[in-house]
Parts: C-alpha cells; sequence; structure tokens
C-alpha cells in the first residue's frame, strides 16, 4: 500500500474531466497537495493508507468552483446604487464612493469579506481586478486560496497609480513578487479599451508575450459601450484589439453581451477566452452572453459574479443558476444551459479561460487538490434524482461543508479555518458606522 496524507471518501463525487459524470462511492487520495489516486472508494482504499480520512457519507464532492471574473473589494459597497443603469451606477455612485473611501485598508477589508462569502460558497480560486493588488495578492497568501490577480491599467491617475506607465511599473514588479507562487498568478488588468488608449493596450500586449502572462479586460459590457466605438472608430473593440495584437489565448474578455457574428468568428479564431457574469450583466439590464455561442464555435468560457456591488452576492452556484435559466429562455428550449455543462463552466471552463487547467478545474490525478463538499443532508437538496440538477438548481452554495486548496482545508464542517469570522463581521460593522 501507498501512503498519502488524506483519503477523501464521498456518496458521490463529480470529478468533471476526463468524463463529466457523476460516480457513486468513490474516493481520492491527497499527498502533497496533489491528488495521487482516484477511483471506487473499496479500490483505493485498498491501494493507500492514509495519514487521515475523511468520510462524507452524505455528501456530493466535486472541484472547487472557479469564479473567473470580479473586483473582491467591492463588498463593502455592495448594495449601493441599486437600481441604475450601468453609467450611472458607475459616474453617480460607485466612482464618487471610491474616490472617498478606497485606499489599502477598504481593500484588505473588503477582500477579506469576499474570501470568507467565497469559501462559504464554494468558490476555491477567483479572479479579481482591483486597485492595491498588493494588498489582495498578500491576503489570499495568508488565507489560503487561489487567485489570479489583476493589476489595474487605467489612462488616468488613480488612488493605485498615477497611470499606466506607473500601474505597469507597479504590476511588473508584484508579477515578480509572486511568479513563482504555487497558488498565485499576476495578471494584467487593462479596465477596458475606452479607459486605456491604444498605444498603452499594445504595451499591455506587448508586455504579456514577453512574460507569457494573462490579461482580464471587460468588452462589449453593453450595446451603448459597441455604439460608441463605432461612432467614434468606426469599429469594435474587438477590432481594435485585433489590430493591435492584445487577442489571443492569453486574453480574457469580460462580459462580451453585445458581439456580432463577425466579431465572434474573430474571438474563436484568436483562441481568445470570454468571462461571463449572468447575473451583474441582468441587474444592470446590459444584457447577456450568449454562451451556446460561444461555445458551439470551440471557445473558452468561464462563469464570474463581477463584483459584489453590482451583484450582491459572490455565490458562484447562484451565478451557474442564473446562467442556465438564460441559455433555457434565450434558446427557447428547456434543454440548452442543461446543468452538467453549466457546472463544467463553473468549474474546468474556468480555469481554462483563466490558463489553470493543468492545475484545476477538475478532479483528476495529478492536478491540485483543490475540492468541495456539498451536504445533501438538508430539505433544500432532498430528495435529489441527479447530482448535477441539485448543484444548479438546488441553492447548494448554503450546503457547502468543506473546501480545500491544495488538500488545505479552508473550511471543515461549515467553519472557517483561515479567517475569523466574528472579528471580521466587527470590522465590517465599524467600517459601515465610520464610512455612512
Amino acid at each position: 500500500m501507498t501512503s498519502c496524507d488524506l483519503l477523501v471518501i464521498a456518496r458521490w463525487m463529480l470529478p468533471i474531466a476526463p468524463e463529466n459524470c457523476a460516480f457513486d462511492n468513490y474516493a481520492l487520495a491527497i499527498t502533497d497537495g496533489e491528488i495521487v489516486d482516484l477511483g471506487v472508494a473499496e479500490e483505493v482504499q485498498a491501494r493507500v493508507s492514509p495519514s487521515e480520512t475523511l468520510s462524507l457519507t452524505d455528501h456530493i464532492v466535486l472541484p472547487g468552483l472557479i469564479n473567473a471574473h470580479g473586483h473582491a473589494a467591492m463588498t463593502l459597497p455592495r448594495g449601493a446604487g441599486e437600481d441604475q443603469s450601468l453609467q450611472a451606477w458607475l459616474s453617480d455612485t460607485i466612482w464618487p464612493l471610491e474616490a472617498k473611501h478606497v485606499n489599502a485598508d477598504f481593500v484588505r477589508l473588503g477582500t477579506e469579506v469576499a474570501l470568507a462569502e467565497m469559501i462559504a460558497s464554494g468558490t476555491t480560486t477567483f479572479s479579481d481586478m482591483y486597485f492595491f493588488p498588493e494588498d489582495c495578492a498578500d491576503l489570499v497568501a495568508t488565507v489560503g486560496m487561489r487567485a489570479q490577480v489583476c493589476f489595474p491599467v487605467i489612462e488616468m491617475s488613480n488612488v493605485w497609480s498615477d497611470g499606466v506607465v506607473d500601474g505597469l511599473h507597479k504590476g511588473l514588479a508584484l508579477y515578480d513578487h509572486y511568479r513563482h507562487h504555487e497558488r498565485i498568478d499576476i495578471a494584467f488588468g487593462p479596465h477596458s479599451a475606452y479607459t486605456v488608449s491604444a498605444a498603452n493596450l499594445e504595451k499591455v500586449a506587448m508586455y504579456s508575450n514577453e512574460i507569457d502572462a494573462q490579461v482580464q479586460i471587460h468588452m462589449h459590457e453593453n450595446a451603448e459601450e459597441v455604439h460608441e466605438a463605432q461612432a467614434l472608430h468606426g469599429h469594435t473593440w474587438i477590432q481594435a484589439l485585433d489590430e493591435i495584437g492584445l487577442l489571443g489565448p492569453n486574453l480574457q474578455t469580460v462580459h462580451m453581451t453585445h458581439v456580432s457574428d463577425e466579431d465572434l468568428a474573430t474571438i474563436a479564431s484568436s483562441r481568445t477566452s470570454v468571462i461571463h457574469c449572468p447575473v451583474s450583466n441582468l441587474k444592470l439590464a446590459s444584457g447577456y452572453a450568449h454562451v451556446d455561442k460561444y461555445i458551439e464555435a470551440n471557445v473558452q468560457v468561464g462563469l464570474g459574479t463581477d463584483g459584489a456591488a453590482s451583484n450582491n452576492t459572490l455565490d458562484l452556484f447562484h451565478e451557474a443558476h442564473t446562467a442556465s435559466l438564460i441559455a433555457k429562455h434565450e434558446n427557447r428550449d428547456p434543454t440548452a444551459g442543461n446543468a452538467r455543462d453549466t457546472l463544467r463552466m463553473a468549474t474546468l471552463g474556468g480555469a481554462q479561460a483563466l490558463g489553470l487547467e493543468r492545475k484545476v478545474g477538475s478532479l483528476e490525478i495529478g492536478k491540485q487538490a483543490d475540492f468541495i463538499a456539498i451536504d445533501t443532508n438538508s430539505l433544500n437538496l432532498m430528495p435529489h434524482y441527479d447530482p448535477f440538477a441539485a448543484l444548479v438548481h438546488g441553492n447548494a452554495g448554503r450546503n457547502v461543508s468543506h473546501s480545500y486548496v491544495r488538500g488545505e482545508a479552508l473550511l471543515a464542517d461549515r467553519s472557517h479555518t483561515s479567517i475569523d469570522i466574528s472579528a471580521l463581521t466587527e470590522k465590517v460593522r465599524q467600517w459601515q458606522i465610520t464610512a455612512v
């Protein structure tokens, strides 16, 4: 028998790949944070000698969810500026609030709230794009989550940088600091094509190619953005990025709610990824990404919540539920947006979109042991006939009992292991008293 650190035995296991199936009474063995065995529980038990065994008799075990786009610190303005259009929400509510409050302390507190919320609802990996990325990365390193931290690149002076040149200088230094980290990847985060000049986006493309780093950008978020690009420049922003050379497998385009067939073909041929944020897009009446068209064109699609300020929750199971319903409604087809494909988008799809599929996104031998467990012994999941449907449509985010990253428990029996929730709650309460 081979020794291992941890043996996880589950009533149901959803590895996602290579087969997107549900398996009964399965087990996985973990050594040094890596999955070293996987299969029928009795067979795995006969092969390994674990130091610790976790028996999950009423649970569904699956890869940790991947929240492929968000602004973690924006938990603090959660609920501010409700019922506004996107442009009004940004210019009248969010930007003035940020100008008044955002500093390193704001980012650390808001990000800690986001990490606690995501861990408790099943997310183990997330992508962040916000100011003071070094504080976000440091907190992620301490708490134990996995993240792609996108440093902001924006034309105007802001609370973190004096502009593009300063932002690139600070961001590349951050990249060097974390370039060998096991759980943190640093990426470029140009806000959008309308807030960063073509010349500076070309610089981002150049640096990204030189160091093989990912780039995430808001793109074609609503019809107004696309119409303005056409009116001002005679082409779409996707066409502009194609001319610059920024499209490609290292680019993640977020939102993509209004995309022509021509632009879709360009995205597909360049192997650019798309991040779908259905709840935020619906809430701001921006539209929604036609995910079925992207997938049909072999575009990698991940799922994101966006920030809590424009979503109100960071529960990716809720996001998956909404994505599924949109697909059914848009296609006038109840078989569209099926639970298996939607859950894959929330796990392996996100990993592929972020360039992390060799590490995470599925439960396979050789991958990192990032997994979660859902306790089905709860009325909202009882009875269930299909584990995939139960997770996507059963409000499963409230039933997460365990969250592991690299074989380390961040949530055990619904209790956080690396965040003091009582102390955090009090800090948020005090912040709101002084901020309002």
